[in-house]
């Protein structure tokens, strides 16, 4: 085997392709620090939650795009410490309701320390996250009618995730 030379002009080719395919990779996000709609063009970033250092300033709801095949929304809560504020994620219609789940784990030493929350599977159409810990993610994707979602939340509240209809 022998040695094979490149020229610059190469080099810099490939490191300007490799710089681009890294670029492309780039984690894009959705501030979410107040109540917003979200729209088709958020779907695949992740929606910051509670990214100011205290946390969210109120209740937040978080009101999805209108139901499209291969939609997908990641929410990760990122507060400097346990939030005293609640998020709900909203599908805007009791038509396009929630399938999935949810697990708590409680971390104080008086509350259940682990639980898992369902939807009714009919009509729920929002999801609420009570006073959330860093840890909570919930990660909701769309099939074109219905809105799939799995999630941990981090909180010391007791029942911290309830389901309601429109």
């Amino acid at each position: 085997m022998g040695t094979k030379r490149i020229g610059h002009a190469r080099i810099r080719a490939l490191i300007n392709e490799n710089n681009n395919q890294m670029s492309i990779q780039r984690l894009r996000y959705v501030d979410g620090t107040a109540t917003r709609t979200l729209t088709t063009t958020d779907s695949g970033r992740a929606v910051l939650v509670g990214s100011a250092a205290a946390g969210l300033a109120a209740d937040t709801i978080f009101t999805l795009p209108g139901a499209g095949d291969g939609l997908y929304f990641k929410f990760v809560y990122v507060g400097g410490a346990a939030d005293a504020q609640d998020f709900q994620i909203s599908t805007g219609s009791d038509t396009n309701f929630l399938i999935g789940g949810a697990v708590q784990h409680d971390p104080d030493n008086g509350g259940d320390d682990t639980v898992v929350y369902h939807p009714n599977l009919s009509s729920n159409s929002r999801v609420n996250f009570l006073t959330p810990d860093s840890g909570t993610v919930v990660e909701v994707w769309c099939d074109g009618t219905n809105w799939y979602f799995a999630g941990t939340l981090i909180s010391a509240t007791d029942a911290g995730v309830t389901f309601a209809d429109q």
